[in-house]
């Protein structure tokens, strides 16, 4: 499978925001196919402010609005922010594959960010970078959404779920069935 939706939970929103968590899902654009595995690291906020990285108060206050279940990532085993970037490396492989998260600045940014404080290189083609907030707003898209599984605000669960919406987009844009007709169709 060579699409991978990567989703971070954070504590800001700017390129240098501490970054909690990190949960990606390999996945295939024609099929229902998921790769239940993923990856998954709960990040360390001290190896984050040692890399000098910001809290933003709008944001920490937002996270303590949050249900039990979600503020569950502040209570995990955790690992340096290097560490997880390492391991996510060797898990994303080759660097071949199309990278999707939930906006074109966050998530990607973000992680491209932190890559490249710490000095590594970062493990995607800047040209494979795709954006799953822009495909949802496509025609005919805006209606279609995955049911959510799994506890909301949880990298891993949410990225598992914007992969599926993303599948059942495709499938409805561009899936059989899904000619020329049906997109002139959809859009009006």
């Amino acid at each position: 499978m060579k699409h991978v939706m990567i989703d971070l939970e954070t504590l800001g929103t700017a390129a240098d925001a501490c970054i909690l968590s990190i949960g990606a899902v390999r996945f295939d654009l024609n099929s229902a196919a998921i790769d239940d595995q993923g990856f998954y690291a709960s990040v360390s906020i001290d190896s984050n402010l040692e890399l000098k990285r910001r809290i933003q108060e709008d944001t920490l206050l937002w996270w303590l609005k949050q249900g039990e279940a979600a503020q569950g990532v502040f209570h995990e085993s955790k690992q340096t922010l290097e560490t997880a970037l390492i391991e996510f490396s060797d898990w994303l492989g080759d660097g071949e594959c199309h990278v999707w998260s939930n906006g074109a600045d966050f998530d990607l940014p973000m992680m491209a960010h932190a890559f490249t404080q710490l000095q590594m290189e970062v493990p995607w083609k800047f040209w494979n970078s795709n954006c799953f907030r822009t495909y949802k707003k496509l025609p005919g898209a805006k209606q279609v959404r995955a049911p959510m599984l799994g506890i909301k605000h949880n990298a891993m669960a949410d990225a598992y779920n914007q992969a599926q919406t993303v599948q059942m987009i495709h499938n409805k844009l561009f899936g059989p069935g899904a000619g020329k007709h049906s997109m002139i169709k959809a859009a009006a």
